[in-house]
């Protein structure tokens, strides 16, 4: 893993993982029986793309989420079609760069093996309420058993690995190959991509901010998450199938309202990694207006729950006069 992959790792997926597919529900905290694995197996296109339209330029966009079911294969015919009439393809997020300085990268790899742990080195045990932590081994002792690390982690990385264990268990992947496969395509058939690369001035700093993170903050994102995951595996797996089965009025009905609020309160606790998040959240949106603009067809990729929605970008595209059609 490169030291930017850590760091973006850190600032925006470490607030959780697939914090996008867990919708924020009212959960009691008795842990479920586990649930059987959603498969979908075989080749699946996945929804139709949203077209927006300005004159003679078209903007397609393939809505996309995680976690998907682990066994399905994506075909991705409609993707190496639209290709064919599309200039420039605009991912769903920014790459990272931290400079080519050995030092930096050095201390960056300190600070990262720093933040694993507990700033006082106590256990989990020691660092949750009681009742709390003992939601959090009913988890543990139900989705992976063995793990060894989960004690001596801190709580929003104990957010993460509980997070991966369980969505395994489930059926579901949290790596999404989607965007991926549309890059490999896209460079297959020479079409450019356009990805901005956000540059972290200060990395080091960065993480230092992180790790500051107040642990009454890490707590409460623990406990929202546990919250989820106790009662919101069966939503998370109704979505994963939908979007398989390209089923996109299953994906409106089912709640996209996630509750990312608890865990990004606590990881942005300084105004440089807000700045960083928000950088990395708008960039999206200029980058496709600019491509619209330029080009006669562009491509982009981003996850449903930013596109959907009275606030989501689909309906920012019809406010600001675009013409947006779609499944």
């Amino acid at each position: 893993m490169t030291q930017a992959r850590r760091l973006s790792l850190l600032v925006l997926a470490a607030t959780l993982p697939a914090a996008g597919a867990l919708a924020a529900q009212p959960a009691s905290p008795t842990v479920a029986e586990p649930l059987p694995e959603v498969v979908i197996e075989g080749r699946h296109e996945g929804p139709r793309m949203w077209t927006v339209r300005k004159g003679e330029h078209t903007l397609w966009i393939l809505g996309t989420i995680s976690p998907l079911p682990k066994k399905m294969v994506w075909q991705p015919d409609a993707v190496r079609e639209t290709l064919r009439h599309t200039q420039e393809v605009v991912p769903a997020w920014p790459s990272y760069g931290i400079g080519a300085n050995p030092l930096t990268a050095l201390r960056v790899y300190i600070e990262w093996r720093r933040l694993q742990k507990d700033p006082d080195d106590r256990p989990l045990r020691d660092t949750l309420p009681p009742a709390l932590y003992a939601r959090v081994e009913a988890l543990k002792s139900r989705y992976d058993p063995k793990d060894s690390k989960l004690e001596q982690m801190r709580p929003m990385l104990a957010a993460r690995q509980l997070t991966t264990r369980v969505l395994d268990a489930a059926g579901l992947a949290q790596r999404n190959e989607v965007q991926q496969k549309v890059l490999e395509l896209a460079r297959e058939q020479g079409v450019r991509i356009h990805q901005d690369k956000l540059k972290i001035e200060d990395p080091v700093n960065v993480i230092k901010d992180v790790e500051r993170t107040p642990l009454d903050r890490e707590v409460a994102c623990l406990e929202s998450v546990v919250t989820l995951l106790e009662s919101d595996i069966a939503p998370m797996q109704q979505r994963a199938q939908a979007w398989a089965l390209g089923d996109v009025d299953t994906l409106r009905r089912l709640p996209w309202a996630a509750d990312r609020t608890t865990c990004l309160t606590a990881v942005a606790n300084s105004e440089r990694v807000r700045a960083l998040i928000a950088r990395a959240q708008d960039d999206w949106l200029i980058a496709v207006e600019e491509s619209l603009n330029r080009n006669s067809g562009t491509l982009a990729v981003q996850s449903m729950d930013r596109l959907l929605g009275e606030h989501g970008a689909l309906a920012l595209l019809r406010a600001k006069g675009y013409l947006v059609e779609g499944p």
